[in-house]
């Protein structure tokens, strides 16, 4: 268990995570009709856009406050934070997945979805194996 710990360092999942979400967020906010055109097809409609530039400043908090919280805090409160923006960010998916599983959405596809959702579940993982300390 020890090894696992050493790998799983809240701090610097939360930087790392919170550096991908960044790099996902402003690439799908930047390239958003190209993003609408990977999620529903080569017939996108301005809405299209912009929902997919919502959903990329969405991503966007979640990487603020991990890269935030990995430089800045410390502790039992590290863990805790790298739980709580983890565990909110799977809820999230797990609420874009029940809403849009039936609609085609192609991000939402296993080979897309899996990067965010692995991040996410290592983020958490982090924080529960160093909650008692350190």
């Amino acid at each position: 268990m020890d090894a696992i710990k050493q790998y799983m360092q809240p701090k610097w999942w939360l930087i790392v995570v919170g550096t991908i979400f960044t790099i996902m967020g402003l690439m799908t906010y930047i390239n958003g009709e190209g993003s609408a055109k990977t999620a529903w097809g080569d017939t996108v409609t301005d809405n299209d856009i912009f929902y997919e530039k919502a959903w990329a400043a969405n991503i966007l908090w979640v990487a603020i406050i991990a890269l935030a919280s990995g430089f800045l805090i410390e502790g039992r409160a590290l863990s805790i934070v790298a739980m709580g923006v983890s565990g909110g960010y799977i809820v999230s998916f797990v609420l874009v997945y029940l809403a849009g599983a039936d609609l085609g959405y192609g991000y939402l596809e296993p080979v897309p979805a899996a990067p965010g959702i692995i991040a996410a579940i290592g983020l958490f993982t982090s924080g529960y194996l160093h909650l008692e300390g350190e």
